[in-house]
Parts: C-alpha cells; structure tokens; sequence
C-alpha cells in the first residue's frame, strides 16, 4: 500500500471516529436543568380590587433536560394535541394570585367561555429560544382559561418589545371589577425607551440532576 493510501485510510478512519464522536455527544443524555423565570413589576393595573399590586411580577420556572444551545424549542410541537406529551412533565408559573402548573391543564375547548374552573387552563403556547450559551433569550408562553376575560402571557422576541400580562375574570381570585382585573409589564431590549417600559424579565438555569438513562 501506497503511503497516500495509507495517509487517505487515516484520514477516513480518523473522519468517521470524529463523526462518530459526534453523534455520540449529541445524542448522549443532557443534565436535568430547572430553567427560572423572573419577570418585571407589573406596572399598569386595573379592577376595582385587583388581586396584584406594582410589587407583583410573573415568575415560574421549568424543568427538562439540558437544552441545546441556539436552538428554538417548541414543547407543543410536532404533537400538537392533548395531552401534549413533549410539554415538560414539571413546571410552575405564578403572578402572585394564582399558579398554573401540569395539573392545572385540561384539553382545549372551543368556546374558552364554558370553562367554570378557574383553576383550569389550556396551554395556548410554549416555545424558548436559547443563545450561543444555551441561556434562554426568546420566550412564548401562553396559559387561557378564558380567552376574552382570563389568560396568563409571557412573551419576548428578543427585540424591540416584549409583555408579561396577567387577566383574570371578576370575583376570581380576589378581583372586583365590572368586567376582569388585568395587570402588564411592559417591556423592551433597550429598556425605558416607550411610556411604561421596563427592561425585560430574566431566566437564569440550574443543574438539579442528571438525565434519565443516564449512567446506564
């Protein structure tokens, strides 16, 4: 054998242990990671006697194996109906009067007006975006009871505006109001550039665990 053959065999052998490699890595289970949300103070608020105050902010966090880095996540997606299977089995999201977590999900209903628990929420939407870090820095997350009179946003692009908004119908959870209480933060990648903005809300992620299988 030739010594360009030999080098080629090399370099063949050593492209598909690297390929290998590769694959391996990136199919090898993640570390389980609870991603944290804090948003901003809710700074406009309506109702007679609403349930929040401008001290109170959505927050809530998530728990799934480590996500990739620069890479958008969609956990409704690609099986898009209930019981959404890829949804992450524990999460937890508040904004100060009430807490939506997996067990306060129930199928979608046609007309969101029928529901009578207040308790109880479709998941509309539930995407991130992570950056070169695998930090979250685009989010989607939308929670409706009833869509016209109680839902729970929070939304960012990673732009120019984002929105944590929070409604609930009257005498639910404390609010007195003609119609429903709403509070919203308001907010923009820049800041306090429009009336009532604020910087945005802000995830930060912790190792809890490794994945399952891992070890095996």
């Amino acid at each position: 054998m030739t010594a360009s053959r030999i080098a080629l065999c090399c370099f063949l052998i050593g492209s598909a242990s690297f390929a290998t490699l590769a694959i391996a890595a990136d199919t090898a289970p993640r570390p389980l990671v609870r991603y944290s949300y804090t948003g901003p103070p809710m700074t406009v608020i309506t109702g007679v006697v609403a349930p929040w105050t401008r001290e109170s902010r959505i927050t809530g966090y998530f728990v799934v194996p480590e996500l990739p880095a620069n890479y958008t996540t969609d956990f409704l997606d690609p099986d898009i109906v209930w019981p959404f299977p890829n949804l992450p089995a524990e999460f937890s999201f508040t904004d100060g009067a009430r807490t939506i977590t997996r067990d306060s999900l129930e199928d979608v209903m046609k007309i969101t007006g029928d529901r009578l628990d207040p308790h109880k929420h479709e998941v509309r939407a539930f995407s991130v975006t992570t950056d070169a870090r695998g930090n979250i820095k685009t989010w989607d997350v939308l929670f409706v009871h009833d869509v016209r009179r109680n839902t729970f946003l929070t939304n960012y692009n990673g732009g120019i505006h984002g929105q944590d908004l929070t409604e609930v119908d009257t005498s639910h959870f404390g609010c007195v109001a003609t119609e429903k209480c709403t509070a919203n933060a308001n907010y923009t990648s820049k800041g306090a550039i429009l009336a009532d903005t604020q910087p945005p809300g802000t995830w930060a992620r912790e190792v809890i665990g490794p994945a399952e299988g891992a070890g095996r």
